[in-house]
């Protein structure tokens, strides 16, 4: 009798400790805040957040703020600057500097734009007239042509690792707001070559829409139009069109050379000798602008009409405006050892979050290839790099970093977007002492369980601009039963602060 009553009192006394983890208030609850301080409206936006966290139980601000480019910044800035801190510190709110990407390499490439991560194009033909050489396509693709209701979708024979330009004409009839026009180019093996979305309007008037990507290994893609996220009555499609287009957004630095080379006789011409630096005035990682020409010097030795054959790299913009920086060009460092020394002068951050998410091009350029390392191993010693900087102005400083490039469950696989490489393994790169900011809300269980297996602490990154509370439910019902977790983020990219309060009650005052 007595041993079954003790065993009883350990049931009874497992259930409460196990009821009483389920409601654990956790010690990091921040709130997620992208703001350039570029006016003053932004300090009084940010005060009225705080406020509001402040008041409802969060002590936390992942504050994207250009902490990642503060050298570029004028003085203005640190002055508004000062004036966030300032009410932070006041309603004991701590600032948490986020940054540094390359998956969205905007900061980086606000230092130069060359650091974008390149696509190869190999023997595209240039034709030498009048003391220039001029883009002629060889490409066997032809114009599309034809008007579809719906969805457009075409077999279109290409060159593989050429560049191409895409053009349409679509009219939408009762888009919903924030409704998408997708465009996609799938190789024969499925794999999308083109990552294209552009918002749909409700005005019912055509409008020519254009996109381009690269061919990489593929002989023919599938062209597909059509209508992504939202909703619309009526999508009409005219005049889709394919065309080859050459050095539109090349891409020069060390790891991104211009090979030309007569076609005929093999000779490699050199630049500053017979042509002048190969550059596109018009780069802005779009294909909405014209083939740049190759400007031959006085004494080149290009003869008139004669054919060329030209290598080089060309930038590309995901979706609607992600552009990556490439991680392996050695100027990157150099940038990112700039800001750190920065951001503890003016901030003096506790802790930080590398925004390492989401790199969704890269692998191909010689700044890549001649580490002869895995694109896993490349990404964990960018990260590791990071953290090094840090932690030399900020020894005690506690380091996070968003899980999606890092996770097996997420975007840590192969044939990952356009990204010549395996990214499968990178989180045994990581050091150990980082700490996992997760977002994957459908798998947080696997994303979760991954990470605290591997002994890294985790966050969740919840919210993410539904209407209702069931997102961060879910993530504290998952956080309750993963051994290391230590907080949770009400993240919105739509500055949608509406729930931030209920939020705040929800995550503080647990019953």
């Amino acid at each position: 009798m007595r041993t079954r009553y003790v065993l009883a009192v350990c049931l009874l006394a497992g259930v409460a400790v196990a009821a009483a983890a389920e409601q654990k208030v956790y010690p990091k609850r921040w709130v997620y805040v992208s703001r350039s301080l570029r006016a003053d409206r932004d300090v009084d936006d940010i005060r009225q957040i705080v406020q509001t966290a402040s008041e409802h139980g969060l002590n936390g601000m992942l504050f994207a703020g250009g902490f990642d480019r503060m050298d570029l910044q004028p003085p203005e800035y640190f002055e508004r600057l000062r004036k966030v801190k300032e009410a932070c510190d006041r309603l004991s709110i701590e600032i948490v500097p986020t940054g540094f990407n390359v998956g969205y390499g905007g900061a980086l490439l606000s230092h130069d734009r060359h650091l974008a991560a390149g696509l190869p194009v190999k023997d595209a033909l240039f034709v030498a007239r009048g003391g220039e050489a001029r883009f002629e396509s060889d490409s066997p693709a032809a114009p599309a042509g034809g008007a579809f209701e719906g969805r457009a979708e075409q077999v279109v024979a290409v060159k593989p690792y050429r560049s191409y330009r895409l053009r349409v004409r679509v009219r939408a009839e009762g888009a919903t707001p924030g409704a998408l026009l997708g465009i996609r180019a799938l190789a024969p093996d499925k794999r999308n070559l083109c990552f294209f979305e552009s918002r749909l309007s409700a005005s019912a008037d055509w409008r020519d829409v254009t996109t381009g990507f690269n061919s990489w290994y593929a002989d023919k893609v599938t062209l597909s139009v059509g209508a992504g996220e939202g909703k619309v009555q009526k999508l009409s499609i005219d005049g889709l069109r394919i065309e080859e287009v050459g050095l539109v957004n090349v891409v020069r630095r060390q790891g991104t050379p211009v090979r030309v080379r007569g076609e005929q006789t093999g000779t490699v011409y050199e630049e500053g000798r017979d042509f002048d630096r190969i550059l596109d005035p018009k780069m802005d990682f779009r294909f909405d602008h014209d083939n740049p020409s190759i400007k031959l010097l006085p004494n080149t030795r290009i003869r008139d009409g004669e054919k060329l054959r030209v290598d080089y790299y060309h930038g590309t913009t995901i979706y609607r405006d992600q552009v990556a920086a490439c991680m392996s060009d050695p100027k990157v460092m150099e940038i990112w050892r700039k800001q750190f020394p920065l951001v503890e002068k003016h901030v003096a951050p506790r802790t930080y979050l590398l925004a390492l998410d989401e790199v969704r091009v890269g692998g191909f350029c010689e700044s890549c290839r001649r580490r002869n390392k895995s694109m896993a191993a490349m990404l964990g010693e960018y990260a590791t790099d990071l953290h090094r900087m840090i932690r030399q102005v900020n020894p005690k400083a506690e380091i996070f970093v968003w899980s999606d490039m890092f996770d097996p469950n997420h975007n840590a696989r192969p044939k990952y977007y356009l990204v010549d490489g395996d990214f499968t393994g990178s989180w045994e790169y990581l050091p150990k002492d980082m700490q996992i900011a997760c977002w994957y809300f459908q798998r947080r269980r696997l994303s979760l369980d991954h990470f605290s297996k591997l002994g890294f602490k985790t966050l969740a990154g919840a919210y993410y601009d539904a209407d209702d509370l069931k997102n961060p439910e879910g993530w504290l019902e998952a956080l309750d039963q993963t051994p290391g977790a230590v907080g949770i983020m009400y993240t919105t990219w739509q500055n949608k602060y509406k729930l931030l309060g209920p939020f705040g009650d929800l995550v503080s005052r647990r019953k």
